[in-house]
């Protein structure tokens, strides 16, 4: 999902002069893709609406699907990877939502369309998808959640799709259903994140193990390390990550990111770096 790219992120809040009613996003950019021509593609990561309604929040577009870790963690330009590289769910999928917070409890639902970021339909894929939480990650320091899952899905990382039927020009579908587990705290510059993610895919039993522990120094967290493992059984694939983060925000506009990986199924490593430069705009 991390390409060399160049977009914009844009966000306008919609008021009736008492309160806020709503909120768009839209976040689009053109990335380098080697493996395709030509090279540079055009990507939409955001594109939603979300409205205030009595008593919960509605969206509708591309959005995080209500599905463990994933649907509240930030992978904004992160380098370190979540379940979502891992087909368990998505980062972002198109379809609909509704969110509603109470002082402790939070409730999740989605209806999207089992593709990743890109529209895809094939007959039949949909991911229908649920999180109930305890405990706020900004105001408590700490959240704990259940979610459960449910549908047909195309095997998608980001805009890639993959998995074609063999002498057909059609990706296959995949049954999935798990439940999940997932949880976060902070105390001091400590970060703890984990998922455990349980059921069956593609008609196969499927597990996954997320956890994540990280260091945050300097004033408003400049600098950032972070440690993480990441186990996945899912149909003949068995997969085992341990990777290491670092990040360092030079200024508001400026953050270098490097990442260490070392799976283990096969003992290959690599490095990747990143210059993130993000510069505000208001009109």
């Amino acid at each position: 999902m991390q390409k060399p790219s160049l977009g914009f992120d844009y966000i306008r809040k919609f008021n009736n002069g008492y309160r806020d009613t709503g909120t768009f996003a839209l976040q689009y950019r053109v990335a380098y893709n080697a493996k395709i021509r030509p090279r540079f593609e055009s990507q939409i990561y955001n594109l939603y609406y979300k409205h205030k309604l009595p008593g919960f929040d509605a969206w509708i577009g591309s959005n995080k699907p209500a599905s463990g870790l994933t649907s509240y963690l930030d992978n904004h330009a992160a380098l370190l990877p979540d379940m979502a590289m891992r087909v368990f769910t998505f980062d972002r999928d198109w379809g609909i939502g509704a969110e509603r917070e109470t002082r402790h409890w939070s409730f999740k639902a989605s209806a999207t369309n089992g593709a990743g970021m890109r529209i895809y339909n094939k007959e039949g894929n949909y991911l229908l998808a649920g999180r109930v939480g305890y405990g706020n990650l900004n105001q408590d320091s700490y959240t704990l959640g259940v979610s459960g899952v449910h549908g047909k899905v195309l095997e998608a990382m980001g805009y890639n799709l993959g998995h074609l039927n063999s002498g057909a020009d059609e990706y296959i579908l995949h049954a999935q259903n798990y439940i999940g587990l997932d949880g976060a705290g902070r105390w001091r510059n400590l970060e703890l994140k984990a998922d455990l993610l349980k059921g069956e895919f593609f008609d196969q039993p499927a597990l996954g193990i997320f956890g994540r522990a990280g260091l945050f120094l300097l004033p408003e967290d400049r600098l950032g390390l972070e440690l993480q493992i990441m186990h996945s059984r899912h149909a003949i694939f068995e997969n085992t990550d341990y990777s290491a983060g670092l990040a360092f925000r030079l200024n508001p506009d400026l953050t270098f990111r490097a990442l260490y990986n070392y799976h283990a199924q096969d003992e290959s490593q690599r490095v990747i770096g990143q210059i993130y430069y993000n510069k505000p705009f208001t009109f």
